[in-house]
């Protein structure tokens, strides 16, 4: 997803919403369909509302206004998860750098 046309969606954010839309996070933006680009708009909201609602991702110090870690980073599927298995087919999760982007995908599950 590049970060100039999407806005306010970093890595992890990016990372988890291709995964739920099943795109591989190097397929040409030309190449996806328009259900695919729904899915990922909603995939977007989706991966959000839940990050904010488990109070953000605590990857390393990162704490909410009140002191507290994040808790979404026990929800990730891919993000930072490489050589780990896919939760949904096993596969093993793949990290590569794309532009700026660390992508993390399964890729059996994103075509």
């Amino acid at each position: 997803m590049d970060s100039r046309i999407v806005t306010g969606v970093g890595n992890i954010y990016a990372s988890e919403a291709m995964f739920l839309a099943g795109i591989h996070p190097a397929r040409p933006a030309g190449r996806i369909s328009q259900r695919r680009y729904r899915a990922l708009a909603e995939a977007v909201k989706l991966v959000l509302k839940l990050a904010i609602e488990k109070g953000g991702t605590t990857l390393r110090d990162f704490t909410s206004s009140e002191g507290r870690p994040g808790y979404f980073r026990n929800e990730l599927n891919v993000y930072d998860r490489e050589g780990e298995e896919c939760k949904l087919c096993g596969a093993a999760i793949r990290q590569r750098r794309i532009g700026q982007r660390s992508a993390f995908y399964c890729s059996n599950c994103q075509t």
